[in-house]
């Protein structure tokens, strides 16, 4: 692995120069601008922001609307959880909490954290890519990450593994940054890399056992007093946790306990049969096994595999991301079912658990891509300026094409889903344009289902803060409650679930009791396609 680093340094960081390069005068704009480190990854970043934005989805009142409630009452706890290890990732629900005191409890408040974290796993991939091999094979490994179907599904959604995963792919970019630098790395860089890597682990645990990589990445050029102070943020991240844990929830490793029984809890058969009780090699080939439900997914299983060949071949560059992969994926398997197949502690038919290894496989199998393709294009003879341009633009072509047979069929599975603003997810948008307009008074009691009174709460507020509309919303069926004339009743996405599939189904059981559906109710608001329906009792 350290020769690995060594080698980075010979690597040209983008293509070779063309003539139209040389024709302009060393210190012309041209020059400097198309020079700038930050232009690709800028326009890369601000063109995915574009993407996320288009593709925002409606909240799920799931996981992610746990982690919105602790970080809404953070730093106070959440009383009677039974997800004690959501409301104990401070990593995700500090940031939130932050976003929350800027916008309220609203869209903006919920989609900034998953944004920032899916672009900072784009630019990290970018990044780590660049340094290993060149820009171009950093952009196609950025962009056949973000745009994997699974990791684009969860991208705007508040939800902690997109959020690691970037924060390691971070931590180990800038670790291969200072081992190629000429200088000693300085503490405060140090430093970063070690806060990446607490705070990577304050959002998701097990992202811990990918830190040995940047560990041995940085050994051989800070030794053990470099490590120190890479250790330093880490042990007072740690140190914060148990703290946080004791004064919210009595007991300093409250998290720890959650996390290592998380496997255990009781669930419905049909969800225990999906992972408990396999043979042991369903859990060594549960990662490319999911992946083939994936559109992308046979491009993904071949990355893998020239990843591996990486390896085998002892390619310098890949043996780092073979060693990343190899890190997760071995405790991940263990801990899964390979050690008890009767008793497994994580749940790893759940795809996003894998996605800190996503940048390393694609990283790898890019990366493989890209050194073949420069090694055939340093046969053609170079003779006459078109040889030489196409010499230079094979290997970035070679992993173009690659990024283009992987994003393009992903991104066809889930552009524009019934979810989404693309694909016209915003009628809770139009419910509060239009309880905002038909001021109902703060006394009005808005009666929904549990599902959905989860999400309406988010549409109380603007999307970016500030009350809507007023009113109560209050759980159907009420305990000892009835409506009165005047009260509201929400319906949403009752008849498809394609919004929003839990709604669906409160939503039905709810409308299976008379008191909720008998004829005093009248319609008073609807969207065209009937995913939103509101209804007022008539008096009598």
């Amino acid at each position: 692995m350290s020769g690995g680093c060594g080698e980075i340094a010979h690597v040209p960081v983008g293509l070779t120069d063309t003539a139209s390069r040389r024709a302009d005068p060393p210190d012309s704009p041209a020059r400097r601008w198309t020079d700038s480190p930050w232009l690709v990854p800028g326009l890369l970043g601000l063109a995915w922001l574009a993407v996320l934005i288009l593709n925002l989805r409606t909240p799920v009142p799931s996981d992610q609307l746990n982690y919105m409630l602790a970080a809404d009452r953070f730093p106070h706890r959440v009383e009677a959880t039974t997800e004690m290890h959501q409301v104990t990732r401070f990593g995700l629900i500090v940031p939130v909490r932050l976003a929350i005191m800027v916008f309220g409890y609203s869209q903006a408040a919920y989609a900034t954290v998953p944004i920032l974290a899916t672009l900072t796993l784009l630019l990290g991939t970018y990044a780590l890519g660049t340094l290993l091999f060149a820009r171009p094979a950093g952009v196609a490994a950025a962009l056949i990450v973000v745009a994997a179907t699974p990791v684009a599904i969860d991208s705007t959604d508040l939800l902690p593994d997109v959020f690691a995963a970037g924060l390691f792919v971070c931590a180990l970019a800038l670790a291969v940054w200072l081992r190629r630098r000429p200088d000693a790395p300085g503490p405060g860089a140090l430093l970063a890399v070690g806060a990446l890597l607490g705070w990577s682990y304050l959002a998701r645990e097990f992202v811990v056992f990918m830190w040995p990589v940047v560990v041995a990445v940085l050994f051989r050029r800070t030794r053990w007093t470099g490590l120190l102070w890479v250790a330093a943020p880490v042990a007072l991240i740690g140190l914060a946790e148990l703290a946080l844990c004791w004064r919210l929830y009595g007991d300093p490793f409250a998290r720890a306990q959650a996390i290592l029984g998380h496997g255990q809890r009781p669930s419905t058969p049909s969800v225990a049969a999906s992972y408990r009780d396999k043979s042991r090699m369903t859990y060594v080939l549960r990662l490319p096994h999911t992946l083939r439900a994936y559109p992308e997914g046979r491009v993904l299983k071949i990355l893998i595999g020239l990843t591996l060949l990486g390896g085998l071949l002892r390619m310098r560059r890949i043996l780092v991301l073979v060693a990343a992969c190899a890190s997760l994926w071995l405790p991940l398997t263990l801990l899964g079912g390979v050690l008890d197949p009767s008793a497994p502690k994580l749940r790893l038919q759940l795809i996003r658990y894998w996605f800190p290894v996503f940048p390393a496989f694609v990283l790898g199998g890019v990366g493989l891509v890209w050194i073949a393709a420069a090694a055939l294009a340093g046969r053609i003879p170079r003779r006459g300026r078109a040889r030489v341009a196409a010499a230079a633009a094979l290997p970035a072509a070679a992993v173009l094409a690659v990024a283009a047979v992987s994003v393009g069929p992903a991104t066809h599975s889930w552009w524009a889903g019934p979810a989404t603003r693309a694909g016209g997810g915003t009628q809770l948008e139009s419910l509060r344009s239009w309880m905002r307009d038909n001021d109902q008074g703060p006394d009005t009691r808005v009666w929904t289902d549990k599902h959905t009174r989860r999400v309406l709460k988010v549409y109380q507020d603007g999307a970016f803060g500030g009350q809507a509309w007023p009113g109560r919303i209050r759980t159907v069926p009420p305990d000892g409650e009835r409506p009165r004339p005047g009260d509201l009743l929400v319906v949403f996405d009752a008849e498809t679930g394609r919004v929003c599939a839990l709604c669906r189904v409160s939503a039905q059981t709810m409308l299976r009791n008379p008191v909720w559906a008998g004829p005093g109710w009248r319609q008073v608001y609807g969207t065209d396609d009937r995913v939103v329906r509101v209804y007022r009792l008539a008096p009598g």
